[in-house]
């Protein structure tokens, strides 16, 4: 088991054992029938576990996406100003000025339910954040394996002793440049469109491996085919673009 591994998990052991002496010593405190003691106990047993859980959960999740960063820093700061908040009122409300069972249970139950919805919220915001990321993340990733699909392509291109290629390579570095400064980001309206390009892209690796495997009285013919095939990939592409500038500009 990994030091990582066995960290939280003793994280999470503490998280449950530690509330449990703590409330158990404030119950004994109180001679067991003080019930301000038990809800003293309890109360900074909620606080203890909501500390220790959120450090587990820091540790399970120590590759979390940037964007959620600043989200998990602001739920640190709104466990540790909840961890203040309790140990405050059991200081002053439950010791110092002695509220009725009834007053001080409130107050605490308040204070529970308010860190409960804040962080919630935050964490819910977070969450969006993260997946946001992760999902331009993955356009990013697709587009790069497209354009170093293209890029394989040429070089095989170019490895082809066929005379009069340069016209289909300047063509294939077109269709590379296009698709390299592209916008990654895609629509679910496009996916479709995204497919219908991948599998144009396959047909034109498809005839520049025919085009290797051909005669010489063959190349001229197979490489206009292939040229036809760029410019139905260009075409493709350019109406993709227009239709997703189209799609975002209506989703804002």
């Amino acid at each position: 088991m990994s030091t990582r591994t066995t960290s939280r998990n003793q994280l999470w052991l503490a998280a449950v054992v530690l509330p449990i002496v703590t409330i158990l010593l404030f119950g004994f405190t109180g001679g067991m029938v003080q019930l301000n003691s038990w809800i003293s106990g309890i109360a900074l047993g909620c606080a203890e576990a909501a500390i220790f859980i959120f450090i587990g959960f820091l540790i399970h999740r120590r590759n979390a996406a940037s964007a959620a960063v600043p989200f998990f820093i602001a739920s640190g700061a709104i466990i540790g100003i909840y961890a203040v908040s309790v140990l405050l009122e059991v200081i002053l409300l439950g010791y110092l000025f002695k509220l009725p069972v009834s007053s001080y249970m409130m107050i605490h139950l308040i204070t529970l339910l308010v860190f409960f919805v804040v962080l919630g919220l935050v964490a819910l915001v977070g969450k969006y954040a993260g997946t946001h990321e992760q999902r331009e993340t993955d356009h990013l990733t697709g587009k790069r394996e497209i354009v170093d699909w293209i890029g394989s392509i040429r070089r095989k291109l170019s490895q082809m002793p066929v005379e009069n290629i340069q016209a289909l390579d300047r063509q294939v570095a077109e269709l590379e440049e296009t698709l390299r400064y592209s916008d990654p980001i895609t629509h679910s309206s496009l996916v479709e469109v995204e497919h219908l390009i991948q599998q144009k892209i396959a047909m034109l690796e498809d005839q520049v491996a025919l085009i290797g495997g051909s005669q010489k009285e063959q190349h001229h013919e197979l490489t206009e085919q292939a040229v036809h095939i760029i410019r139905d990939i260009l075409r493709t592409v350019q109406d993709r673009n227009t239709a997703l500038l189209k799609a975002k500009a209506g989703s804002t």
